[in-house]
């Protein structure tokens, strides 16, 4: 970006304890912009902030540039010409991680019964749906490979922060760790109001739909049904979830890619299979395929990295 227009001399040097270089670090995120005079104080460190969602988007395309089983993938430069995607792995020195099969690289969806399936990249990559679940959630439309070629379709406030948030005031929970301790072993059904609870099995299925679908999020509580702890955060659970998946979907329907949609963010990284069997499930049921990236809350990192070295390769 043009913020990196000037000398970036002091990206790696060190000086004297008296007089040290002010060091430069790319960084994506709001702590890039809230946190720069704290690092630039403290640590003589001048982060240089990178456009968060671009960088989010150069790190999914990084990756797959990367996977032994990607397709071809060029980036068309500013000029129109095609140039091949910066070798980030060559430029560290470790080109071991671009032939990395099992852990950081791979690319994968969950079947029914929650497990992890391998899954190469998709023949076809563009257009494709990114959905960045994190605080809140924003979904992107990627185009292309060329420089931002992406656009915000839309989002929700209704995010990992919302699940926090409310886990703190309805539950003993303190932490997202403790949250998702007490969803996994909770009932949503106890807490929300499904369709076969306002009309019935027969009913349900006379109007076509499934009985068990969510008619009201926390709907039950109306009725001053009693729940549990473990079914409130399962309830919250769910619903940040389904908000997702429902614009995520509309999205992918409208772009006609629903079998290429990307999760990712810190929302649903590891620890977070319930909400990562969920959306999988929901696309599966739609003939769709949602796909979630290993260490996927890393990407804007990788974007950033990205970003220096293409200004450092251009020195």
């Amino acid at each position: 970006g043009s913020s990196f227009d000037r000398s970036l001399s002091g990206w790696s040097d060190f000086g004297s304890a008296s007089y040290r270089p002010v060091r430069r670090v790319a960084a994506a995120g709001g702590g890039a912009c809230k946190l720069a005079a704290l690092f630039r104080d403290a640590l003589r460190v001048e982060i240089e902030p990178v456009k968060e969602l671009a960088a989010v988007v150069d790190g999914l395309l990084v990756l797959a540039s990367h996977a032994s089983t990607a397709p071809a993938f060029h980036n068309v430069g500013s000029t129109g010409e095609t140039c091949a995607v910066t070798d980030l792995f060559a430029l560290t020195g470790n080109s071991s991680l671009n032939t990395h099969k099992g852990k950081i690289l791979d690319l994968f969806t969950l079947g029914a019964d929650g497990k992890q399936m391998p899954l190469p990249w998709p023949d076809t990559p563009f257009p494709f749906i990114l959905v960045n679940m994190g605080s809140g959630v924003s979904i992107l439309r990627v185009d292309s490979e060329a420089a931002n070629d992406y656009v915000r379709v839309g989002g929700t406030a209704c995010g990992g922060g919302t699940f926090l948030g409310l886990a703190r005031a309805l539950t003993s929970a303190c932490t997202f760790e403790e949250a998702l301790a007490l969803a996994a072993e909770g009932d949503a059904s106890h807490v929300d109001k499904l369709v076969s609870d306002i009309y019935g099995v027969e009913g349900s299925a006379s109007l076509g739909l499934p009985g068990n679908l969510t008619a009201s999020n926390f709907g039950k509580l109306s009725d001053n049904c009693r729940c549990s702890e473990p079914d409130l955060a399962r309830a919250l659970l769910q619903m940040v979830t389904q908000q997702s998946v429902l614009l995520a979907t509309a999205f992918a329907r409208h772009a006609n890619c629903l079998d290429r949609v990307f999760f990712v963010g810190g929302f649903v990284d590891e620890p977070n299979h319930i909400a990562r069997t969920a959306i999988a499930a929901n696309f599966r049921s739609l003939g769709g395929c949602a796909y979630f990236l290993r260490h996927s809350d890393f990407l804007g990192a990788l974007g950033s990295l990205k970003c220096a070295f293409e200004v450092m390769r251009g020195q």
